[in-house]
């Protein structure tokens, strides 16, 4: 997701769609109603399903912001736990 869009702003380019819908036609009504590379870029981010509903959209538009993969840091940098690197440490403890 951009900065400067928010699940809940996309929504008003997504006026008028009949749910359960898929991607393409997210992406189809956004643009028809006048969406800006920003909000087709979100909707882009989001995977390729059906939705059921407009709640639906806007989660998994939150959720793709949320992934290091597609730009933002998510959790990057978090170390993970020393059994997940399989790590073989001493405990003096």
């Amino acid at each position: 997701m951009t900065n400067s869009e928010n699940p809940i702003q996309i929504q008003k380019f997504l006026a008028g769609v009949d749910y359960p819908a898929e991607k393409s036609q997210l992406l189809e009504a956004a643009k028809s109603h006048g969406a800006d590379s920003n909000v087709t870029r979100a909707l882009n981010s989001i995977p390729d399903r059906s939705y059921a509903k407009p709640t639906e959209v806007s989660q998994a538009i939150s959720d793709a912001g949320n992934h290091p993969e597609r730009g933002n840091d998510g959790d990057a940098g978090v170390e993970a736990d020393d059994d997940e690197r399989g790590d073989d440490r001493f405990d003096a403890g």
